[in-house]
């Protein structure tokens, strides 16, 4: 999931990450009677990973030499899949009495709830957690990506917590300090000072694949504490929650502070060099973009925590993730959660995924960590500001995204009104409605197929 350009692929982009801890020096290699039981039940064992990432291969390949020095008896095969393939592959193998699957998987967020209903084929690792002392390590919020019914199944790569980037040359010359502006109304009201003809302070979704303003809607509505899932798994965005999402962000429109227009690929990053966006929101991998796209505006930007909303609202929100599990078929569970706690909740390792695949951490014990708040292209792309720490405190708070079933059938609901909410035909009120209605009856149908 890394850097491609900003389109239907940038919310993929944030298919990657991994995360982190310390792990006891278990199973170390000895000789003669100190040979733990342990160590000789791994002998010549093999831990299989199957990833859909190439930057999250590479990280892999640098946790199995620290793995290698620590069970120096067994084999770890990393395998590159393409994404799909990686999935559909895994869905198989589980409804078939999983012969083939790997000892470990990575999974794409968006992905999960592909094998939730029904007998979920990744180990409950709340066990091996509190065993370890791990329980309280990980953002919640980010967790919430792979618990159902209490039980978490993975351990997200990447923090994905938002900041609001703004062109801080532009702002300080029309007199506005953007830190000072606390929530989303003054923000917008002082905004207004440089919106234009053809220019914007906000670029409208391009995600065209997941139906225009729906990516957006899902990022302000859990910035603003709802979900479109509740945790008990009912569709839960027809709210006041999403009500207040879904009217900012057309206001924003018919007040010029968002663009109506979609752009992909290069011709979105124009609109940028030229100054017609001059502010977004998102998470470290937008950054990352910005500056890989629009290198010539350099020392232009800065970064805050993005202004709140109404009564619940967080200064952040989340946008993808990826979680790393053990299969429930694996042959060597005990190996493979030994695997899976050095590559996700060491610190070390936190910092080397952050050097490999460029993605803040999820892990709270990491984001003191000197390795993350090193400079680097993209902080020097933003005046030498200290992402990291502005990251490591948002990730405290980073919002829950609630896991369903059915989640994937919201693009269906949503694409079948968009357009009158587009043209004025419905208000956001009478949009949520309908597409919650229209929601529950697709789960009714693919309930009722089975």
């Amino acid at each position: 999931m890394m850097r491609k350009k900003w389109s239907s692929t940038a919310a993929a982009i944030s298919l990657t990450i991994a995360l982190t801890a310390c792990t006891p020096n278990v199973g170390e290699s000895t000789s003669g009677e100190n040979k733990s039981a342990e160590q000789s039940n791994a002998d010549g064992k093999k831990l299989t990973l199957w990833v859909f990432a190439e930057p999250h291969k590479r990280f892999f390949e640098a946790v199995k030499e620290d793995f290698k020095k620590k069970q120096p008896d067994v084999t770890v095969e990393i395998n590159l899949m393409e994404g799909t393939a990686l999935v559909d592959k895994y869905l198989v193998i589980s409804k078939s009495g999983g012969d083939g699957a790997p000892d470990l998987i990575d999974i794409e967020q968006g992905q999960f709830p592909k094998f939730i209903r029904g007998d979920i084929p990744f180990v409950p690792l709340n066990d091996y957690l509190k065993k370890d002392n791990l329980t309280e390590v990980m953002s919640k919020g980010r967790q919430a990506l792979y618990t159902m019914n209490d039980k978490q199944y993975g351990i997200e790569h990447a923090a994905t917590a938002s900041a609001l980037y703004y062109r801080k040359d532009l702002f300080d010359k029309a007199g506005i300090n953007i830190a000072e502006l606390k929530t989303w109304d003054q923000f917008t009201e002082q905004a207004k000072k440089l919106v234009g003809d053809k220019h914007f302070i906000f670029p409208g979704n391009s995600t065209t694949k997941t139906g225009g303003d729906q990516t957006y809607f899902e990022l302000f509505i859990k910035q603003e504490g709802g979900d479109i899932v509740t945790k008990d798994g009912q569709p839960g965005f027809n709210t006041p929650e999403g009500q207040t999402a879904l009217k900012r962000m057309y206001a924003w429109k018919k007040d010029g502070i968002m663009d109506k227009n979609y752009y992909d690929g290069p011709a979105y990053w124009d609109q940028f060099k030229k100054g017609n966006y001059i502010a977004a929101f998102g998470p470290d991998w937008w950054v990352n973009l910005l500056a890989d796209n629009a290198p010539e505006l350099e020392g232009k930007w800065a970064a805050v925590p993005m202004p709140l909303g109404g009564p619940k609202s967080v200064p952040t929100t989340v946008w993808g993730g990826t979680g790393l599990m053990i299969s429930k078929f694996s042959k060597n569970k005990e190996l493979a959660w030994e695997f899976l706690k050095l590559a996700q909740l060491t610190p070390e390792n936190s910092v080397k995924r952050f050097q490999i695949v460029n993605l803040f951490p999820a892990l709270l014990t990491s984001v003191k960590e000197k390795g993350l708040h090193e400079q680097s292209k993209y902080t020097k792309y933003f005046s030498g500001q200290d992402l990291g720490e502005l990251y490591g405190k948002l990730v405290a708070v980073a919002p829950n995204q609630n896991q369903a079933w059915w989640r994937t059938l919201f693009a269906d609901a949503w694409n079948k009104y968009r357009f009158e909410l587009e043209e004025g035909k419905l208000t956001p009120e009478q949009f949520l409605q309908k597409v919650d209605d229209e929601l529950k009856q697709l789960i009714k149908k693919n309930e009722a197929a089975g």
